[in-house]
């Protein structure tokens, strides 16, 4: 900032690139934290009301709902027996894959909603993304496991591996359809 005026074409464009690989390696950092803290946090798990966690993601990704033209929909929400900040971290990474992974020119649909069977709860988070070939799937939970090239779509690789042991953390599990 202080010197952009001095400096060349070719300067700009060196402190360009090094400014958005500072940008890439903090969100990296901050993702492995993430991991690191949902690895071995103390959970306390009470009743949550899945309503509540959905309206919250809801309103903390409103702009980027509102810039990617999403439409975000739910169906039966029902209470679930979990970390709440745990479990609104998972939907929330599932949520932003969803705005993320989309095909250029396709507004973003989601739609999230609960089933209840022997005592347990299943939250689906179904989106109209570019989904996933078959082969990836066994992958995508991984650390650092992309599909894509960053260029194309931004992101860590971190996030469904978040996902995944959040949900193992507290018992259940994630999947892909």
């Amino acid at each position: 900032e202080n010197y952009n005026d001095k400096l060349d074409a070719d300067g700009r464009e060196y402190s360009t690139r090094i400014l958005r690989s500072a940008q890439r390696l903090d969100r990296l950092v901050q993702d492995l934290l993430a991991y690191s803290r949902i690895s071995r946090a103390e959970l306390k798990f009470e009743n949550v009301e899945l309503e509540k966690v959905i309206s919250e993601i809801k309103r903390n990704h409103d702009d980027e709902i509102a810039s990617a033209n999403a439409s975000v929909q739910t169906g039966p929400l029902h209470a679930v027996f979990a970390y709440e900040p745990t479990l609104n971290l998972i939907i929330s990474n599932l949520v932003t894959n969803a705005l993320k992974f989309v095909k250029e020119g396709v507004p973003p649909t989601i739609k999230i909603w609960s089933e209840e069977a022997n005592g347990r709860v299943r939250v689906w988070v179904e989106d109209n993304g570019i989904g996933i070939r078959e082969d990836g799937i066994s992958k995508i939970f991984g650390v650092f496991q992309r599909l894509h090239p960053v260029e194309k779509f931004p992101g860590t690789g971190i996030g469904l591996a978040i996902v995944q042991k959040g949900a193992e953390r507290m018992g259940g599990s994630a999947g892909v359809e």
